[in-house]
């Protein structure tokens, strides 16, 4: 008797776990057009539990597409003014910032996601500066490198190929055009990978990379928010990350952090998730790095070299 209760609850799990996992590929044709080669989609979802979702899809084949992160703080590499047991790489900053001040310099980003996790993050929380950020390249400077394991991370490499691949302490990272990193793989190989044993719901930020590299996703998750978006595990992050249409995919900085933020035909940046405890106007949390995505032409390049001489003054 025992055997056979212990059985059907196997299978109940089972069932339960297969309800979870989104059915078939995600049909992009009814997503929004945020700029050429970017689209967006925004889910709500009551199954398994109350979940609000975005995603984002970009055409990485786009001959004027351009990536751009968070490059070097002033002061790089000097010790923390207000946490000494750390040293300067970038400024934190929202990613609705990241975005307004990079179309004031003239780089039309319209679209960005928060990236990596970052020290210190103690009491009282407000540190200005970021540190073990894992691999991080701008522009092909190193704003830092992995500290003591190997990390995962989206790398556009200086030919214009984009991947994940995991870097370790030491490993070179001269054909790096633009990094930035997470905490772990959740998809590997079209296989998710996520620890199972893991049920955590929290607010979470997600990339995910096609097979044929040409496609990149982009996803938050709502989290902490009863009744309206209470979370989700990563195990359910690889899920949503095939889904979508991914090969793999890296679990980045989420909680409070997860943010994504869209520029919208009027030119206003605008914070579309929400994260936890922010209530409504939407709010966010200063980040390590974030990475947004822009169009280039003759003037935004010109723009670009001036915004470099500015930088190097």
């Amino acid at each position: 008797m025992k055997k056979r209760l212990w059985s059907i609850l196997w299978f109940l799990g089972l069932a339960l776990a297969a309800g979870a996992a989104p059915e078939g590929a995600f049909d992009w044709s009814k997503a929004k057009a945020v700029a050429p080669d970017i689209l967006h989609a925004e889910l709500t979802r009551k199954k398994p539990r109350p979940l609000k979702i975005h995603a984002l899809k970009v055409n990485l084949n786009a001959p004027t597409l351009r990536l751009t992160t968070t490059d070097r703080a002033p002061g790089w590499g000097e010790v923390m003014p207000d946490c000494k047991k750390f040293v300067i790489r970038t400024k934190r900053q929202r990613t609705l910032d990241f975005v307004t001040e990079m179309r004031k310099k003239g780089i039309p980003v319209v679209a960005a996601v928060n990236a990596a996790p970052w020290v210190p993050w103690e009491k009282p929380f407000n540190h200005k500066y970021s540190d073990h950020i894992g691999l991080a390249v701008s522009d092909g400077e190193v704003v830092c490198l992995p500290q003591k394991r190997p990390v995962p991370a989206l790398i556009q490499k200086k030919d214009g190929v984009v991947e994940m691949r995991e870097v370790k302490p030491g490993d070179a990272v001269d054909d790096v055009q633009l990094a930035v990193s997470g905490f772990m793989f959740i998809l590997r190989n079209g296989k998710v990978c996520a620890p199972p044993k893991d049920k955590s719901l929290h607010p979470r930020t997600f990339y995910g990379l096609s097979q044929d590299h040409k496609t990149l996703y982009l996803v938050t998750v709502d989290g902490r928010q009863k009744g309206y978006s209470e979370g989700m595990t990563l195990s359910e992050g690889g899920d949503l990350l095939l889904h979508f249409g991914a090969y793999d995919g890296i679990n980045m900085d989420g909680g409070g952090s997860t943010s994504m933020v869209l520029v919208g035909k009027r030119g206003k940046p605008e914070l579309v998730n929400l994260p936890p405890g922010t209530g409504l106007p939407r709010a966010s949390r200063t980040v390590a790095n974030n990475l947004g995505f822009y169009h280039t032409s003759p003037k935004v390049e010109r723009a670009i070299r001036n915004a470099k001489k500015s930088n190097a003054k």
